[in-house]
């Protein structure tokens, strides 16, 4: 549970390749998200092995949304790239934070949890700002695990986009990581955004599997 914000950190994540006593299994979940007051969601991915609870969250009127590729670089290459009006840190700071969530028109009663959330992070970071003349500009972050560099919550404001920006932190992102022996990296995109993925294949990034979730709002009765 992360007070509802995004749905990757307020979901369920099967493991199991079989999946017995799944209305038991079922019925123990939802009850965990209604004391939470937040709908039941699960992420399901195109492995072979969750087909039977997809058709069985389907058959129940969970509504699939959010379908995402997640796409891989194989073989980080030098970036040969330029830090112009970049900053790059080792760590997240508030002030990183906050412009995040400008950027993003992310609610400031967010603000503890997504604090939260990423110093809870136990892997080394690249923390990468984009800052104009004092203005901050966008921002993104890699994580770096097992040989990968993870890229999340790249955004750019929006009368600043088309200029090159996402691309440039990307890359940068890539460089920082290059640089510790890191090899490949790995992103992930809701389907629907073509501009993003446009950007990513010209980076080189390929799609390996896909995941979406699986939502339904359980209605508590009343006197509960």
């Amino acid at each position: 549970m992360a007070n509802g914000y995004t749905k990757r950190a307020n979901s369920i994540n099967p493991i199991y390749k079989y999946y017995d006593n799944f209305y038991e299994k079922l019925a123990f979940c939802e009850e965990i998200f209604q004391k939470n007051s937040l709908p039941t969601i699960f992420k399901i991915t195109s492995a072979k092995e969750h087909e039977t609870i997809d058709i069985e969250l389907e058959k129940l009127k969970y509504e699939k949304i959010d379908l995402t590729s997640v796409q891989i670089i194989k073989e980080i290459l030098p970036q040969n790239i330029l830090y112009n009006n970049i900053k790059v840190e080792n760590k997240f700071n508030t002030n990183w934070i906050r412009n995040f969530m400008i950027l993003n028109k992310i609610s400031i009663q967010y603000f503890e949890t997504i604090l939260k959330m990423l110093n809870l992070i136990n892997s080394e970071v690249i923390v990468v700002s984009k800052i104009i003349s004092g203005e901050f500009i966008g921002c993104g972050f890699g994580v770096m695990e097992n040989g990968y560099v993870g890229i999340f919550d790249l955004v750019i404001k929006e009368n600043e986009r088309k200029n090159g920006y996402a691309t440039e932190i990307i890359k940068i992102i890539l460089e920082e990581a290059f640089r510790k022996g890191i090899k490949k990296s790995y992103l992930q995109v809701v389907t629907t955004n073509s501009m993003a993925i446009n950007l990513y294949a010209k980076l080189g990034y390929k799609e390996e599997y896909k995941y979406w979730y699986r939502r339904k709002d359980i209605k508590v009765p009343n006197g509960v």
